[in-house]
């Protein structure tokens, strides 16, 4: 008799440690998906402070009549150095973000300081902002969309497609219509 409780004892003992395996194996499995989306929200969240940023430094640039009713713009501000300074394109037409140039994009380390601009990232670029100007048809000289895109990058490469659009996976996208005032 004693065979058989000893036999029942064992397996009964099998049977809570592969109960605790599982539950362990589970919990990991949970943790490490939390810690992924902490990361991810962590990513997505700087991104959407940095092209407000942008679009701040967009909104600050002169667009507006002067008291003989003339327009005025700025039209040599670049906004794709840190702190902005002259010889840049200001609040002229860009063209879409797909085809933003040199004037219109610059890289960001992961703390979400200016790191440099040009056509490619330099080491330490954890985030590339794009932006684009364009007149709307409706109202040329007194109407812009303005619109801001940031994508982080996935080791090395950036996350941009090559057209890259509104609700695309990894980009945050602000726009907004500016008046001349």
């Amino acid at each position: 008799m004693r065979s058989f409780e000893a036999g029942q004892a064992l397996i009964e003992t099998l049977v809570a440690s592969a109960v605790i395996v599982t539950l362990a194996a589970g919990a990991a499995q949970v943790a490490a998906m939390t810690a992924a989306s902490i990361r991810t929200g962590g990513a997505q969240g700087m991104a959407l402070f940095l092209a407000a940023q942008k679009m701040e430094q967009l909104a600050s640039l002169v667009w507006t009549y002067d008291t003989l009713l003339r327009r005025v713009s700025d039209a040599t501000t670049s906004l794709a150095v840190d702190p902005p300074a002259p010889g840049g394109p200001g609040l002229l037409a860009s063209g879409p973000i797909a085809g933003a140039g040199t004037g219109h994009t610059d890289y960001v380390d992961r703390d979400g300081a200016w790191i440099g601009s040009g056509s490619s990232p330099p080491a330490g670029t954890a985030f590339v902002r794009r932006w684009s100007i364009t007149p709307i048809a409706w109202a040329p000289n007194d109407t812009l969309l303005l619109e801001v895109a940031v994508a982080a990058t996935g080791g090395g490469q950036v996350t941009f497609g090559a057209n890259p659009r509104p609700g695309d996976p990894g980009v945050v996208w602000l726009a907004t219509v500016r008046f001349r005032q």
